[in-house]
């Protein structure tokens, strides 16, 4: 996703003279081809990132678009009280960029893993948050966030390529169609719900959800009051994440269901660390436990 990324800004930045990019010593054998072109609107702020981030404002006062890439955490619980001061109590247009959403930092333990930033992101003012499901949503999402006005976070990982492709970019589409079920995920853990899924000869609906917050759209209601039970999953918290948002609109609009179950990221059960993988199946997020529990709802 980075590299998609990398591309996508690059090619923004050559034709808007306003786009800088700021990062937190970060993008070694990536940002070389944007430093070269864009110069003096190329700044690596060291590892500062609160500097960093106050800086992304002054530049954004001052007229310009800032992109800010770091690690996850370093852009978003560590610099929380920037972001709120600084950039979304003024509404200033700056992009937050970070790498590594969820356990993708894997054996660099709980220090380099971003498990609420979903929460943090959307309790700010103003702040619209973007999770790509692969790295074939970064085209469009980058242009979209580039073209709106007002901080924006993404949330970058190293998910694997999928067999899917997507036709038209949304902020919820459907993935899969099939019925008894309305499965609902966030970003790249769709890279273990898709294999997990596909499996089934009676196969679920499958919508992904990139952007929050979002408006369901009516082929997800529809889905929703016709199967009558829904699953979320998402490499994320429990509260404050995609869960939480569904079941807050479903109870706003008075849409009753049968079932409610809700597949999130429960933390460090073993204290032990490992490869995403061993955190994914801790945490009943890997492709074996969640075909367990489709079956089950099905």
């Amino acid at each position: 996703m980075r590299y998609s990324f990398a591309e996508t800004l690059l090619s923004i930045a050559k034709k808007d003279k306003h786009v800088t990019l700021l990062t937190g010593d970060l993008g070694f054998n990536l940002f070389e081809p944007i430093q070269a072109e864009l110069k003096d609107r190329y700044i690596n702020a060291g590892v500062a990132e609160h500097n960093m981030i106050t800086m992304a404002a002054g530049m954004a006062y001052a007229g310009f678009q800032p992109w800010v890439y770091s690690i996850a955490p370093f852009v978003t619980i560590k610099v929380l009280e920037e972001l709120r001061n600084d950039i979304c109590l003024s509404n200033r247009d700056v992009k937050i960029v970070g790498l590594g959403g969820g356990f993708d930092y894997a054996i660099a333990g709980p220090t380099h893993h971003m498990l609420n930033d979903v929460a943090l992101m959307t309790s700010l003012p103003h702040m619209k948050v973007f999770v790509p499901g692969s790295s074939q949503d970064i085209a469009p999402m980058v242009l979209r966030m580039h073209e709106g006005k007002g901080p924006a976070y993404l949330r970058l990982t190293k998910a694997e390529k999928l067999t899917v492709s997507f036709t038209n970019y949304s902020a919820c589409r459907k993935v899969i169609g099939g019925n008894k079920l309305t499965v609902i995920v966030l970003g790249s853990i769709l890279n273990r719900a898709l294999p997990a899924i596909s499996g089934f000869k009676r196969k679920p609906d499958l919508f992904l959800v990139t952007e929050i917050p979002f408006s369901l759209p009516k082929s997800l209601i529809g889905s929703i009051m016709r199967t009558k039970k829904v699953l979320v999953i998402e490499e994320h918290v429990d509260i404050g994440g995609l869960g939480h948002y569904i079941s807050s609109i479903l109870h706003a609009k008075a849409l009753k269901i049968n079932s409610f179950d809700h597949l999130f990221a429960k933390g460090y059960i073993s204290k032990h660390n490992g490869s995403r993988d061993f955190y994914l199946k801790e945490n009943g997020l890997d492709k074996e436990s969640i075909t367990k529990t489709v079956k089950s709802l099905l």
